[in-house]
């Protein structure tokens, strides 16, 4: 249920605050004093489109912020997408500027998708334009399901789970490759394999390691000079050279004659000793790495191969070597597939067929059971229809075949009216008469109030146009909507505003530099002059005054008898 909305610098309205009530929210005002844009203002917050024309002139942004109760589907959603904020309550707003639009949901920020979901959970709006839109064949059919019961639900649900099922398999089988597809296909995975297996990939860090080879290769003739002279200084290259070893035990033989007489410099000459020791190790595998240099232009030539060989494997499965030899795994997996594709697209087919037949059995039972609601809703609208003034009208549903399951099931169907006798049976979208429209939607909205999810129903001036014994069946119908639903109504006629149980005036007044929207709650002998006003145009006239009183008289009683009744 609506509880309030605030509006801020939004069209003409520079700044209102408006509290509804549960039952019938009567909104009456003159032409043009902004009753339908406090309607368009609760659109807007709950998604509908909004941008910089929406903003005030001369202000920089526009605020809006509804305050709701919410029902338990509601709340279930608000707890499923993480809004509920621990609380049984939904704050609502949306705030727009000339570059951008932010909207929230309990202070959080959400997109106009999340926002146009919860608006099926909290209202529906009912004016004349929409209810058009309202009407297509998708929303009728939809219609007319949630009148089912629960077994009714049980089966609707049964069959658009298995339909999710059934387009999950269909989707699967549309991927699945032709015979000569998956031959050319299974043709170029073996040559890759084959070029894969060739180049004989085991480490993913081969080619540093070649690259390494390579430029120890290509520096051999260097490598050797150097470690020559390195071999040469440390141990000599002929008798009369001095060379580091020499050095070395000359300078221990000293020491230890020294230590001898002082015994202090035996740990200097056990530290003499180690160098020695390594200096004689480091010569050693000097001499043994020199014999292993590899100068062989040959061995240049196999590394310099390689590292061609695993350029071109990296470019066509890399980038890496690793991803190449992942490359290959998964190849080998593309075999397997594709070489079991036929038992696997006969057991796909099969899987389908079953479904298929599983869909049928249960689209039947579903268009059964339609047909009987069908039935019993073609009757309650006639019968509603001779309570809104059109006692000759006649109603039906028509189903037709689909030629193909859908994920509604096999039924289309429409709903067909003749307003007057002697008419043909058209699609109620084929109505020329926004009246009737809206007689025929009242009429829904009464008999589909006890299955309806939302709380509320926004009218905007659903009894336009109509006259006499017509309006006060609308007023009768809301009366008794208004015990099961919060309705909130536009209206310019005194018959309709009479039972109101919340009776808002809109007013606008207007300056040289400033127009003021104002939103009035009245009661007692303003409610009184108000309905005198609608109805005569004078707030005074002892005819009007007496007139309004008698709708005040009859509303209380209309009231009181659905008292009775609930």
């Amino acid at each position: 249920m609506l509880k309030s909305i605030t509006i801020k610098n939004f069209a003409i309205i520079e700044s209102v605050d408006v509290e509804w009530t549960p039952g019938l929210n009567v909104l009456t005002g003159e032409t043009g004093a902004g009753k339908s844009i406090l309607f368009d203002a609760l659109s807007i917050v709950l998604g509908a489109k909004a941008g910089p024309a929406n903003i005030r002139a001369g202000a920089q942004n526009a605020a809006i912020e509804a305050f709701f109760i919410p029902g338990k589907e509601a709340l279930d959603w608000l707890a499923k997408n993480e809004l509920a904020d621990g609380a049984e309550e939904l704050v609502v707003t949306r705030e727009i500027s000339e570059k951008s639009s932010r909207s929230r949901i309990n202070g959080v920020l959400v997109n106009s998708a999340l926002l146009q979901e919860l608006r099926g959970l909290l209202l529906t709006f009912h004016a004349q334009h929409e209810i058009r839109t309202l009407l297509t064949a998708s929303s009728q059919l939809a219609l007319l399901d949630s009148l089912g019961d629960r077994t009714h639900e049980s089966l609707s649900n049964s069959y658009k789970s298995k339909f999710a099922s059934y387009q999950a398999l269909l989707k699967q089988a549309s991927e699945s490759l032709s015979d000569e597809e998956r031959l050319k296909k299974l043709e170029f995975t073996r040559w890759e394999i084959q070029e894969l297996e060739a180049a004989a990939l085991g480490d993913p860090a081969e080619d540093e390691e070649l690259k390494e080879r390579r430029a120890i290769l290509e520096g051999s003739a260097q490598l050797e000079a150097n470690v020559m002279s390195a071999v040469r200084m440390l141990s000599g290259g002929d008798e009369h050279d001095s060379s580091v070893i020499d050095l070395l035990q000359r300078s221990l033989a000293e020491l230890e004659t020294a230590s001898s007489t002082d015994s202090s410099l035996a740990a200097t000459a056990e530290l003499l000793s180690a160098s020695l020791a390594n200096a004689e190790e480091a010569a050693s595998e000097l001499r043994t790495y020199r014999d292993r240099i590899d100068s062989d232009p040959e061995s240049l030539a196999i590394v310099e191969e390689r590292q061609t060989l695993l350029a071109s494997v990296k470019r066509k499965f890399g980038p890496t070597l690793k991803e190449a030899i992942d490359r290959l795994e998964s190849l080998r997996l593309t075999i397997e597939t594709l070489e079991n594709a036929d038992w696997q697209a006969e057991k796909l087919k099969g899987e389908l067929l079953k479904l298929e037949g599983e869909l049928t059995e249960q689209a039947e039972k579903l268009s059964a059971s339609r047909q009987k609601l069908a039935e019993s809703l073609s009757r309650s609208i006639m019968a509603e229809l001779k309570q809104l003034g059109m006692e000759r009208a006649r109603f039906d549903i028509e189903f037709t075949r689909s030629g193909e399951l859908s994920g509604t099931g096999l039924d289309r169907l429409e709903f067909l009216i003749s307003p007057n006798p002697g008419q043909p049976l058209l699609p109620l979208s084929r109505i020329a008469s926004g009246g009737e429209l809206s007689r025929v939607m009242l009429a829904l909205k009464t008999i589909f109030a006890s299955a309806d999810r939302v709380s509320t129903v926004v009218f905007d001036e659903i009894d336009t146009g109509m006259s006499g014994k017509t309006l006060t069946a609308i007023r009768d119908r809301l009366a008794k909507l208004a015990r099961s639903h919060q309705i909130l109504c536009i209206t310019h006629n005194p018959i309709v505003a009479s039972v109101a149980d919340n009776y808002l005036d809109v007013c606008k007044e207007q300056s040289n530099d400033k127009t003021i929207i104002s939103v009035r709650h009245l009661d007692g002998e303003e409610r009184l002059s108000s309905l005198a006003a609608m109805a005569s145009g004078s707030q005074n006239e002892e005819v009007s005054l007496t007139f309004a009183r008698s709708l005040v008289d009859q509303a209380s009683s209309i009231k009181a008898k659905l008292l009775q009744i609930s």
